[in-house]
């Protein structure tokens, strides 16, 4: 009889701890399907937010080198005008024309339209065809103004173009950010519950394999890593 209540009671035990590992399996793969969605998730939209962050950043950064080169740009052009000055002799229609020309330059530097901008660069260009001198120094003086007039204009158009992108990354990141505030508790809940019922298990299949334990402390154990 003292033989048989040991052999039930080895049974019994057996059975609850088989019935522990398969319960923590189960939790396991439940929990493990869904956190493997989330975890896809939250990697996807952290890089997209990184992005979104670097892009503004970038943006804002290119800004301003748009603007001091701009700026530079139209101050070299009004210097370069400023030499044909050095020239010996000046043809009075020449001379009148150097001075429209500066008073473009003025006209232009302060914040204007893109579209006005380029209507004062043509305007510019457009005296600059008409100097007469042939000199080689003043054809080059008007090659290197035009030069420098068009790529100050490009800046300008390159700077209308990416006008309000930062505020467009601005948006998507805290949009983003958002998201991640709504899915991340429960990822982190996932992969608590995933990491201690793989603890439980684990140590109820050491325990299985043969560590000696009673029934009373197979469930105590067990509190530790209940869903």
């Amino acid at each position: 009889m003292t033989g048989e209540n040991v052999e039930i009671h080895a049974l019994e035990r057996k059975d609850l701890i088989a019935g522990v590992i398969a319960k923590h399996k189960r939790f396991i793969e439940e929990y493990a399907e869904e956190f493997k969605e989330l975890d896809g998730k939250v990697a996807s939209l952290n890089e997209q937010a990184d992005s979104a962050k670097a892009n503004k950043e970038l943006v804002i950064e290119r800004f301003d080198v748009l603007k001091e080169k701009r700026q530079q740009l139209y101050h070299q052009a009004e210097n370069l005008l400023g030499d044909f000055f050095s020239f010996d002799v000046i043809a009075a229609d020449d001379n009148k024309l150097i001075h429209s020309i500066n008073d473009g330059f003025v006209n232009i530097k302060p914040s204007t339209t893109l579209a006005d901008e380029k209507q004062i660069v043509d305007e510019i260009s457009g005296k600059l065809s008409q100097m007469s001198s042939d000199k080689e120094d003043a054809k080059g003086l008007v090659l290197q103004i035009k030069a420098r007039v068009d790529e100050a204009l490009a800046s300008s158009i390159e700077f209308d173009s990416i006008t309000g992108s930062d505020k467009e990354y601005s948006d998507s990141f805290f949009k983003l950010n958002s998201e991640l505030k709504e899915v991340l508790p429960r990822h982190g809940w996932l992969k608590s519950r995933i990491e201690s019922h793989s603890k439980g298990l684990k140590y109820w299949e050491d325990t299985a394999s043969g560590k000696v334990v009673t029934v009373d402390e197979v469930v105590e154990q067990d509190k530790v890593v209940e869903a």
